[in-house]
């Protein structure tokens, strides 16, 4: 009979399998949907970050009557002066020393113990406290607090630091590159640090610094 194809049964055969495949499992071009972020991986990007000396610079403000002697007890900060172009001292400020600028990553004290504020450098604890959608399909907000990891903490930090003053809030900003969920910045990162890790601004004058 004129326009019947005839089918061979080898090719027939072949047609009725790659079908019923399809009915099974799906012949479909659309790309796989993107994993979930856990708590898991959040918690390990945020400290493989931390570990690299990024992302890892908080400040906390405090009052304190005895860190100013303590720290300088401990090698941490010392008094020296402040001079003009021709060399005059006019003012006095406590500086980091190379060891306690290996402890924490700048410093403001007040004279009065009241305000101090301490730029820190860690070592931290990460706990993830929730996971929502960000801005873009591609993006997770994630909420973690932080703790100084008191166990690994330097013992002069330890010394002259309140412990329940090293903690905080804060939310990181994840974006997913190809099929990995990435820790990009803070959700407000004018706040914390800047895109390349460092410390966006120091704390308000006199700023302690290291000294050379």
């Amino acid at each position: 009979m004129r326009g019947i194809v005839a089918i061979r049964p080898r090719n027939a055969l072949g047609f009725i399998v790659l079908a019923g495949g399809c009915l099974t499992l799906g012949c479909s071009s659309d790309p796989p949907p993107p994993p979930e972020l856990t708590a898991g991986e959040a918690a390990y990007r945020i400290s493989e970050r931390w570990a690299r000396e990024e992302m890892n610079h908080f400040r906390v403000t405090f009052h304190s009557d005895t860190l100013v002697e303590c720290g300088v007890k401990n090698d941490l900060w010392k008094l020296v002066e402040v001079t003009d172009h021709n060399g005059n001292a006019w003012s006095t400020v406590y500086q980091l020393t190379e060891k306690g600028a290996k402890i924490v990553t700048a410093a403001s004290l007040k004279e009065s113990g009241r305000g101090h504020e301490i730029l820190l450098r860690g070592p931290y604890k990460v706990e993830i406290t929730g996971i929502t959608e960000g801005s873009q399909p591609n993006l997770r907000n994630v909420a973690f607090r932080w703790d100084i990891d008191w166990d690994k903490a330097p013992d002069d930090l330890k010394a002259c630091l309140p412990r329940f003053e090293l903690s905080g809030n804060e939310t990181a900003v994840f974006q997913l590159n190809g099929m990995e969920w990435a820790f990009e910045s803070y959700l407000n990162p004018e706040d914390t640090t800047a895109p390349d890790g460092s410390p966006a601004a120091p704390p308000s004058a006199p700023v302690i610094s290291t000294l050379r």
